[in-house]
């Protein structure tokens, strides 16, 4: 797991009190160049299907759920200036739903949406269970949003109270993206149409909410 200095600690507590938000989106934190390069290192890991929890640490497949692949990118010498910028961007985002925070928990996800009617329904990320210390979840946004249709991620804080809030949709799937949200936010990845959606999650933990 990813260590932290108390210095880096620290950063993780709020700065300002801001009104909250169901989700955040932050522009052009990866270049297409090193976008394509966090694929490429996905890309030569070995996959699994991608699992559903269900209670007691325990997992099923379940493509009524979810039909996608995964593989974890581990922090390492050559990917910690993934895990670098994604602590600046949760620092950020922090500023704004304060919860105490410690740091990454798990490696990062690399999930594949790589062929049609790849999908994955409304869930939460985490609340109670084992995964009740994910308070942060952060989806990068790794595809050229021209190389594929479908595969849209909705929160559903978002899209039922607003239509499109000030070109979210648009933001969120902008190569480079970084889409941060509360782990307990419900939310979905639409059926893939046709190409392929590579991205990356990664979950800031911290104490269980009370």
């Amino acid at each position: 797991m990813r260590k932290f200095t108390a210095e880096t600690l620290r950063a993780f507590v709020p700065l300002v009190d801001l009104p909250y938000e169901a989700g955040l989106v932050y522009e052009n934190v990866f270049t297409p160049r090193q976008c394509e390069r966090i694929v490429q290192q996905g890309l030569v890991l070995t996959p699994d299907d991608a699992r559903v929890g269900i209670a007691e640490g325990d997992y099923v497949e379940e493509e009524a759920t979810r039909k996608s692949r995964t593989a974890w990118i581990e922090p390492a010498d050559d990917t910690l200036w993934i895990f670098d910028k994604l602590t600046k961007i949760a620092q950020r985002a922090n500023r704004v739903y304060g919860f105490d925070l410690i740091g990454f928990t798990e490696d990062a996800q690399f999930t594949m949406y790589d062929e049609p009617g790849a999908f994955y329904d409304w869930h939460q990320d985490g609340l109670s269970g084992e995964l009740a210390g994910r308070k942060l979840s952060l989806v990068v946004q790794l595809s050229d949003p021209d190389d594929y249709t479908g595969g849209e991620l909705e929160l559903h804080g978002i899209a039922n109270e607003h239509e499109d809030p000030e070109g979210w949709a648009e933001k969120a799937r902008a190569r480079g993206s970084v889409i941060v949200f509360p782990a307990f936010e419900l939310h979905r990845v639409l059926p893939m149409e046709t190409g392929k959606r590579y991205s990356l999650v990664c979950w800031i933990g911290g104490p269980p909410f009370r």
